[in-house]
């Protein structure tokens, strides 16, 4: 179509005159982008209103209800709530109720709901296990989707309230084609379950309903998109916020968290096993004179053996470099560690690797500190305890200990990681001293597993003898079975006494070859090599992944130019992967094999938008928070031996962090205290409502709520980090690096220990605070590439979507989040939309999503991925075509 504007023209004159202005009273000389209806005029009264727990307007409506009861709620008003069945399932109680609607145009449905119910089963957004949420149905089929449609749940509950003391509201477009011709209709609310978004198949998506819903209190409809809340109903005053006090404890509690991890890397995880997270800590802890590794050669060592495993596990499965810890950064975190250690590893880089995976790790037990590295205890194991002892030992300086008590006591340890074998015939065999051991005894237990590491055939127990005795060597000649590549050693002790084992040895058959483990320095420099060009070459294009890629290669890159210079890119081409994924250069996407790029957008597609927001189908919330991988990004160039300024990096990501600015809702929390959150109603990916906890960066895996602030040093993010201090919004936040035992998040909650929170507390005050707040000035801004506006007018905020969700072709949706003190009003709403491509989609008969997931790794969800369980819907949306 020559004469069709082009998008980015079409959402520059949409998102800056039209939804945006209209909609909250701008002077505009341009037309609303919400679609006229046929109904009457705006500020009209609803065609309909469903009381619920009334039982006048229930009658006059039909309403029947099944698995419901009726509540006195929020302000004293009426409601019902959902209850699960009984046994539970996946769905709970239904309303089923008759409502006026236009026969012309577009009849809009909202629900008001009680902004302080909330899911108090966690404090990590996302995370509770009683989200459930409810599903709108019109004449008996699915009203949109029930996970990340464009029309999507009439709700879902989450881990903090929507609108403390005060009720919102959310509105959603009823098919035109269910409506059109009729004056009434039947709507039916389900109850329904959690989703969890990342399942591969049905069981792991959809999880039962066990407790009731939240309170449902009213249902409107009406055909203008602005819905206006009827005269006279009672909403809630606007709260008076108050700063949080207390919780400085927290701090304390990390710093616990922080030396525990500290020493038992140092003494006692398996080096072998450690992941990439856990390598890094044991490195920065090298360098912190907080930490117990402050300083200590063993320290470097044990990171050197890290490495070593992580090259061997590599060797035995390819799969380890796609497939790594940080996904998408592949082995990189080797090469900041090693630019980290680098005037420390002395000759440590000349030895042979370690850890040669034909062997037993640890096998007398010389490693370690309160109990040995290399073993471990399985959780479910009985209450018999394990210890490295240091004062009995057949040779060198120490042993294991296992002690039980009572006629039934057991305790037992086992070999991790598992030991490759072959086929033929191995001897297994242990040292076993034991003192007023009785029952079965003490014990060795070879297990056999397959490659997916499934338990290949059963025990194989060989006793030492019971009593009291000095060394004893215990063996067994086991062939490996069909099918077995790996193998765990089993040291146990079954009955009451105390039990010694030392010197475990393994002996393969003689026509076994073991490979010679080549030097350190050669073995990372492949390791190294081979994941930055296999990353060249599967440079994703979604923005995060695009940045945590450019990450690992510019990071393997260095390792390479502290190795092997000659093998190393040069700078420039180094950076330039992370130009392209933070908007700096455009995006030319993977490299073929003779390094050229492959331009899969074009070669004028850029990762960050001009107005700063990561480049997405459309703005998203949580996935936009990018702070995390800017200040990683930005610190592997910056950190380390010979590490470089990075002005451009800062410039740009500085630049990206304040875009952020504009999305924040100023609210309170369920304690009337203020707080800033993510916007995230108008966001494409995960349904997070409300949104996290964020100034000018949050709390998250890699990140923390300082951190921006401590590196960057810019004076509004400075200010932005120092209002939530002054909230008292910073301790609340950190629970997560306190209490989250994954390594991953023990490396953030260093960081935050050791360098951002020491740093951020040097900072001189800043005047700069969040844009959205309703003090500050009024603002438009308008990101055409991302189709989304954010509006502040006075004490009115209002963020857009436009082509909201539109994934497979133009559906002629926008999405909107109306904020003022008093309340919130969500909606997916039609719009208008000019020039079409020409290409059509029907939409199809789906139900959880509305679209299907190209990645060769999900091959097993079909499209529109698995149904819910229970019987078959359909989807009301069918037939719609998009263009």
């Amino acid at each position: 179509m020559p004469n069709a504007p082009r998008r980015r023209d079409v959402l520059k004159y949409a998102g800056a005159t039209g939804v945006a202005a209209a909609a909250i009273g701008l002077p505009t000389a341009a037309p609303a982008v919400a679609a006229e209806t046929h109904g009457p005029a705006r500020g009209c009264a609803p065609l309909d209103v469903v009381v619920f727990g009334d039982a006048d307007s229930e009658a006059v409506h039909s309403l029947t209800a099944t698995l419901s009861d009726t509540v006195t709620g929020g302000l004293g008003q009426s409601a019902r709530v959902l209850n699960p069945t009984s046994p539970a399932s996946y769905w709970g109680g239904t309303l089923k109720f008759d409502v006026a609607v236009s026969p012309t145009g577009t009849t809009y449905v909202t629900v008001r709901l009680w902004g302080d119910d909330y899911d108090d089963t966690s404090e990590e957004a996302a995370s509770g296990t009683h989200m459930w949420r409810l599903q709108l149905f019109c004449e008996g089929k699915q009203v949109g989707y029930q996970d990340q449609g464009a029309v999507d749940s009439l709700d879902i509950l989450d881990t903090a309230p929507r609108s403390p003391g005060r009720f919102f509201f959310h509105t959603l477009p009823l098919p035109e084609r269910m409506t059109a011709g009729k004056k009434k209709v039947s709507l039916e609310i389900r109850a329904m379950g959690r989703i969890w978004s990342y399942g591969q198949n049905q069981a792991q998506l959809y999880y039962t309903m066990t407790t009731p819903s939240r309170g449902i209190y009213r249902l409107y409809t009406h055909t203008d998109p602005c819905f206006m809340p009827p005269r006279g109903e009672v909403q809630g005053p606007a709260p008076e916020p108050k700063p949080r006090t207390g919780g400085e404890d927290v701090l304390d509690d990390i710093k616990t968290r922080v030396l525990k991890d500290q020493n038992d890397l140092l003494t006692s995880a398996t080096p072998a096993a450690m992941d990439g997270w856990a390598m890094q800590s044991l490195a920065e802890g090298y360098l912190w004179s907080g930490s117990p590794a402050h300083g200590k050669p063993e320290a470097v060592e044990r990171v050197l053996q890290a490495i070593d495993g992580r090259y061997m596990a590599w060797k035995a499965d390819p799969t380890v470099l796609t497939g790594s810890d940080q996904q998408w950064q592949g082995f990189g975190r080797v090469g900041l560690v090693l630019a980290l250690l680098w005037e420390h590893l002395g000759d440590g880089l000349t030895t042979q690797v370690t850890g040669l995976p034909y062997g037993i790790a640890n096998p007398s037990f010389e490693s370690g500190g309160d109990t040995p590295t290399g073993w471990q205890k399985p959780g479910w194991a009985p209450s018999g305890t394990w210890a490295r002892d240091t004062t009995v030992a057949r040779s060198g300086s120490a042993s294991l200990r296992l002690d039980a008590t009572g006629a039934s006591g057991y305790s037992y340890v086992y070999s991790a990681p598992k030991t490759r074998i072959s086929q033929g015939t191995y001897t297994y065999g242990a040292w076993i001293r034991t003192d007023g051991v009785t029952g079965l005894g003490a014990h060795i237990d070879p297990l056999f597993f397959d490659s997916s590491g499934n338990l290949v055939g059963s025990d194989h127990k060989k006793y030492a003898s019971t009593g009291t005795h000095d060394w004893e060597y215990v063996s067994i000649d086991l062939a490996t079975p069909a099918g077995a590549t790996q193998m765990e050693l089993h040291l146990r002790l079954s009955g009451p006494g105390t039990a010694w084992f030392d010197d475990v040895t393994l002996v393969a058959p003689v026509d076994t070859t073991t490979p010679v483990p080549p030097v350190r320095k050669d073995a990372y420099i492949d390791m190294l090599k081979a994941s930055r060009d296999y990353w060249r070459r599967h440079f994703p294009h979604y923005s995060n992944q695009s940045q945590i890629c450019a990450i690992g290669i510019y990071q393997a890159n260095r390792g390479l130019r502290l190795l092997a210079p000659d093998q190393a890119l040069d700078e420039t081409r180094a950076r330039d992967y992370m130009y392209q994924s933070i908007g700096l250069k455009a995006y030319l996407g993977p490299e073929d094999a003779d390094g050229n790029p492959t331009k899969p957008l074009g070669d004028s597609y850029y990762q960050v938008t001009e107005a700063g927001l990561t480049r997405e189908l459309g703005y998203v919330g949580n996935y936009g928070e990018v702070m995390d991988w800017l200040v990683m990004m930005y610190e592997s160039v910056t950190r380390g031996h010979d590490g470089q300024d990075a002005p451009e990096l800062r410039e740009q990501m500085v630049r990206m962090t304040k875009a952020r600015g504009a999305f924040r809702v100023v609210d309170v929390d369920k304690d009337g205290c203020r707080i800033s959150r993510i916007e995230t109603v108008i966001g494409w990916r995960n349904e997070v409502y409300p949104g996290e906890i964020a100034y000018a960066s949050r709390t998250a895996w890699d990140s923390n709520p300082v951190m921006t602030a401590a590196v960057f040093k810019d004076p509004d993010i400075v200010g932005w980090t120092q209002e939530m201090v002054a909230d008292g919004q910073l301790y609340p936040q950190l629970h997560l690096q306190a209490t989250h035992t994954w390594t991953r998040v023990g490396l953030n909650a260093l960081r935050f220990l050791s360098r951002d929170w020491p740093e951020f507390q040097t900072l001189a005050a800043r005047p700069g605070r969040i844009p959205t707040g309703w003090d500050r000035p009024d603002f438009v801004v308008t990101d055409e590439d991302n189709g989304c506006v954010a509006v502040k007018n006075g004490k009115e905020l209002l963020f857009a979507s436009l082509y909201w969700r539109a994934r497979q072709g133009v559906n002629d949706y926008a999405r909107v989040h109306h904020v003022t003190p008093t309340d919130q009003r969500s909606a997916t709403v039609r719009q208008h939309t000019a020039g079409t491509s020409g290409a059509t989609f029907t939409a199809r008969d789906w139900i959880l999503w509305d679209y299907a997931i190209n990645d060769p790794g999900a091959a097993g969800i079909p499209p529109g991925g698995f149904p819910p369980p229970g019987e078959t819907l359909h989807q009301a949306q069918e037939g719609d075509v998009y263009h």
